[in-house]
């Protein structure tokens, strides 16, 4: 890599005795596959320019000393400024921004702020701390904030491209596609370059990311863009011309009445006792159908008059909802059977531990039944037996869509959900089975 100052060679056809013609400074950086320029808002006369000595010639008379050094100063100030933070990949965009930095300190001065509130890291970590979501959104932006980070420090650890940072000013549809590929093969990454990685720890090393994931990702990047436009930090959006890929999920498949009661009734007593316990969890939550987090959660203090009564922590710092749930039959003989818990209602799990056990009792209780989901790598639909497919949601999906098959009416079934109005994910559960469409037809028969 080569950085070099020069004036243009138009401008060094002036007389000899012309004096008073000025000319800019233009900065030239050259590496393999680069050549980049910019001009500087340094000027000279061109008689006085020395190619060789990239300054003032010796012994140039007309101009005090004092102005020569401090002339020489800037040039030798800004080569060595951009041999010092130039990296692979920079751009002419890169080099202007930095000369013009160099001119001016203060330029990128934003509301009372420095320039780093030009930073598209700086500006996540602002969107996570002033912009009110609920406990689960905190929790996936602060992530995508970690993976942002790491990506720009894995551009400047790695790759060497010393001072690398992404800008909310600058930053380029080309940006994202790049963003994209280091997500889509950081799992590749954790072995190719240890070094790097080595201070994580095991239970955050990046894995293999399905696309709903990184679309996950890039959406609430996005987010972050149109709040700074929409607050007037920037005018650039590098999503205009970003195709953002589309969350593709399957058809919500679920126990039906008939095979949760199986899994209600069944002897397992010939198993290891855990098994009947982390059975009658899963029961409880198929009959109050909250997500595992608020199940986690919910105390003796939770039972009212009758009824289980929770605030969905999906939704709780947006849209404060109260849920309740009346407690029937099955609920309250779960709830007896664990009468001497001091606090919970039922015992405390483990999330990862809770989706084995689900599995594990599904498959010998007999619900093998085949049903059809997307593999979130490949997205390509797999035909499973429900046993191996099921997960803590499943019970969810068992209360909302049985529900739904009884009373179709989705604002009733919303409000004992928790789902929002007008909810994307609810709208998933209105599938119609064949038996749904048959009680249809058979009213125009």
């Amino acid at each position: 890599m080569k950085v070099t100052a020069f004036i243009r060679p138009n401008s060094m056809t002036v007389g000899k005795n012309n004096v008073s013609s000025q000319t800019h400074v233009y900065f030239r950086v050259r590496d393999v596959g680069v050549d980049i320029k910019a001009v500087s808002e340094l000027s000279i006369n061109p008689n006085h320019w020395s190619a060789e000595r990239q300054g003032y010639k010796p012994r140039v008379s007309l101009v005090p000393e004092k102005k020569q050094n401090a002339f020489d100063k800037d040039v030798q100030f800004i080569l060595h400024l951009i041999s010092e933070q130039y990296y692979r990949g920079a751009d002419g965009n890169w080099l202007k921004i930095l000369i013009q930095e160099y001119h001016h300190p203060n330029i990128n001065r934003l509301q009372g702020k420095t320039g780093e509130a030009y930073s598209v890291l700086y500006q996540c970590q602002q969107y996570l701390a002033n912009h009110p979501m609920s406990e689960s959104s905190q929790k996936r932006h602060t992530d995508s904030v970690k993976k942002l980070e790491r990506y720009e420090r894995f551009q400047r650890e790695v790759m060497h491209k010393r001072g690398f940072s992404l800008r909310i000013d600058t930053m380029t549809t080309e940006d994202l596609h790049a963003y994209h590929e280091f997500l889509e093969k950081e799992h590749e990454y954790v072995y190719m370059f240890p070094a790097f990685y080595q201070d994580m720890k095991t239970s955050s090393i990046p894995r293999e990311r399905a696309e709903n994931s990184l679309n996950r990702v890039f959406s609430r990047l996005r987010t972050v863009f149109n709040w700074c436009i929409k607050n007037g930090l920037t005018t650039n959006n590098p999503f205009a011309n970003y195709e953002l890929g589309r969350q593709v999920f399957g058809d919500p498949f679920y126990l039906t009445l008939e095979e949760r009661d199986k899994v209600y009734d069944a002897d397992l007593s010939d198993y290891a006792p855990s098994l009947s316990v982390y059975r009658d969890i899963f029961i409880f939550q198929c009959m109050i159908g909250c997500r595992v987090g608020d199940l986690k959660k919910l105390t003796r203090d939770n039972i009212v008059d009758g009824a289980i009564e929770y605030i969905p922590t999906k939704t709780r710092r947006i849209k404060p909802r109260l849920v309740r749930i009346p407690i029937v039959e099955k609920t309250q003989a779960i709830i007896d059977r664990y009468s001497d818990l001091k606090d919970s209602i039922v015992p405390k799990i483990s999330y990862g531990y809770y989706n084995k056990m689900i599995k594990q009792i599904l498959k010998i209780v007999g619900i093998d039944r085949t049903v059809i989901d997307l593999d979130p790598k490949t997205r390509e639909p797999r035909m499973r037996p429900l046993y191996e497919a099921a997960s803590t949601h499943t019970a969810r999906k068992t209360f909302i869509a049985n529900l739904y098959k009884k009373v179709k009416d989705p604002e009733l079934v919303a409000a004992m959900s928790g789902h929002s109005e007008g909810s994307r994910a609810f709208a998933r559960y209105r599938q119609i089975d064949d038996e749904m469409k048959r009680e249809i037809v058979e009213l125009i028969d």
